[in-house]
């Protein structure tokens, strides 16, 4: 039964059956994932039941994003918020509990989405010990006015922040990630943190730089450090990226066996865990937690090209505090090379702050670096073969293949696949049709303007500085409507296949489309075989399917049902 200030009128129809039950999602949110943080969650969880029992209110689904936050400046999905309005909008359930308004958000426009969903549905919102009819005009005007409040102090929030890091900046002090060849320093009697030159790693930055002011071929550099064992920058630092690398291998059941085998019990436990996390957790969270509890790490870095000029080229090792990607004066810490060091290898490599060259503009072949060798699991890449015919090569010489053929066979396979019944099913569409087909037009349509845009740009239609500016809008929405695709379960890309023509769809994507296409349906690998210097025999291409995430001992770990029987 309803008690307190939760009754109002039109809810109390619902204790005399004149209202369907109240099923609720219990959703609980927090900005930041300190240890009072955690606390608080789990305290908004266990008043939201609370508050359910007292109400007669069914719980079907408590859900939480932990160190995300709800503001329009927001750079991660909540994907547990994205969940409670997909139970909401589906019927699922029909009431959405929260600790207060700001809980779910503090972005009038996804107050407007959570707004609608209810109004659509019939549903409640429940917050600060109140049910609200968001049928009701008088509730509908109470929940916007905490909104906006939300937004409000989101905004000061944020206005304060960025005050607080430009005065910082202008004052020289250190902000960001420590660089390479800093260390951290503790005062034992205030415990505040200073950062001071690493007697052991700022040698290797200026020999670094050193070396490419006399031969700026890093290429070279990096492999004198690899065969003189110089211990790789972050290379034992966990990133999002790395998470996100264990989730898709954890999809290929041969990469994954293999990888597994690779590594040491250590590291075996560590990627394991790593999988378990990303389960509940952001890619970015899981590796912030990964360093903070010091977890080795299963896929060490090596020394690439991109660290050595990065080390090399950095404002921070010649004293240089950088401010929204500009340098705005000295810091406050000692320098490791000279200015006149700084000057030479500026001009040896160039400018830092040029623009880079987008990654998709970079890619001339299909399956460079997504084709595997079978025998080291290197990504292969191309190379010329007799007559100038492009063939794919292990970077480690194992074998070689011609490119044409290898792309045919593979493109054929995964374009059958798709066309196939089970495709729907396999990424999981059904359930979700309309959802979907709304997130991939909404994509589609932003993708198709900004290329309009730059068609225009091109032919000298608008300026540089316009794209420029009208990249920075349009940019964040398709990243935001495509992560909306990927919440379902979908690539953006493979999406636009199902329910329509793959060879058709197929032929109308860009060449970094593709790739992406590939990616999320297989893993290729060549293995050995016969016949001249780059031959083409389909047996010997094995093609892994994506499926689902490897099973993780002692989680996932299932009884044999005839072990059960025995038992029982």
């Amino acid at each position: 039964m309803f008690v307190g200030k939760a009754l109002n009128r039109k809810l109390a129809r619902s204790i005399t059956g004149e209202l369907p039950p109240l099923f609720a999602v219990i959703y609980a949110r927090a900005s930041n994932e300190t240890k009072a943080r955690k606390v608080a969650v789990s305290t908004q969880i266990a008043v939201g039941r609370k508050f359910c029992e007292d109400n007669g209110i069914t719980v079907v689904a408590v859900l939480v994003d932990n160190n995300l936050s709800a503001s329009r400046y927001a750079t991660e999905e909540r994907q547990d918020y994205t969940e409670a309005l997909r139970l909401l909008s589906t019927g699922r359930a029909n009431l959405l509990w929260t600790w207060e308004n700001s809980r779910a958000q503090r972005n009038l426009s996804m107050f407007a989405r959570l707004r609608e969903i209810l109004e659509k549905v019939g549903g409640y919102w429940a917050y600060d010990d109140r049910i609200y009819d968001m049928n009701d005009p008088d509730d509908r005007i109470d929940t916007a006015e905490d909104a906006v409040d939300a937004e409000r102090e989101s905004e000061k929030i944020r206005k304060r922040t960025r005050r607080g890091v430009e005065a910082r900046a202008l004052e020289g002090l250190w902000a960001g990630p420590l660089g390479y060849g800093y260390r951290i320093v503790y005062d034992q009697r205030t415990g505040e943190a200073h950062r001071e030159v690493d007697p052991e790693t700022a040698p290797i930055a200026e020999a670094i730089v050193d070396r490419l002011i006399e031969e700026p071929n890093a290429s070279v550099l990096v492999r004198e450090l690899i065969e003189a064992g110089v211990p790789c920058a972050r290379g034992h630092v966990w990133r999002a990226d790395h998470v996100k690398k264990l989730q898709h291998v954890s999809k290929d059941p041969h990469g994954w066996a293999k990888l597994i085998d690779s590594l040491s019990p250590e590291q075996q436990e560590a990627a394991y865990e790593a999988l378990v996390r990303v389960r509940e957790d952001t890619p970015s969270q899981v590796a912030q937690q990964m360093n903070r509890e010091q977890w080795v790490h299963p896929l060490p870095g090596e020394w690439n090209v991109s660290k050595v000029r990065n080390i090399a080229l950095s404002p921070v090792i010649a004293g240089l505090r950088v401010f929204r990607k500009k340098i705005v004066g000295k810091g406050v810490w000692q320098p490791i090379i000279s200015d006149r060091k700084r000057a030479l290898i500026v001009a040896r490599l160039g400018d830092p702050s040029r623009s880079s060259v987008r990654d998709g503009t970079r890619v001339k072949y299909l399956q460079t670096g997504i084709l595997l060798c079978g025998i080291c699991e290197t990504p292969t890449r191309s190379t010329p073969l007799h007559r100038a015919r492009p063939g794919y090569r292990c970077p480690h010489g194992h074998l070689m293949r011609d490119m044409e053929r290898t792309d045919a066979y593979v493109v054929e396979a995964v374009l059958t696949r798709l066309e196939s019944e089970d495709a729907r099913e396999l990424f999981r569409y059904e359930d979700q049709a309309d959802e979907l087909t709304k997130a991939v037009a909404t994509a589609r349509e932003l993708r198709a303007r900004l290329d309009g845009f730059t068609d225009s740009a091109a032919s000298g239609g608008i300026g540089p500085e316009r794209l420029s500016r009208i990249e920075a809008k349009l940019v964040p929405q398709i990243e935001a409507a495509e992560e909306r695709v990927r919440q379902i379960g979908v690539s953006p890309v493979v999406a636009d296949f199902l329910g329509a023509d793959a060879r058709t769809v197929w032929a109308g994507l860009s060449l970094s489309q593709q790739r992406e296409v590939l990616r999320a349906v297989v893993t290729p690998r060549l293995l050995p075989t016969k016949g001249g210097r780059a031959p083409f025999n389909p047996d010997d291409i094995m093609l892994t399917w994506l499926g689902a995430p490897a099973a993780i001992p002692g989680v996932d770990d299932s009884f044999d049902d005839e072990v059960l029987a025995e038992v029982s």
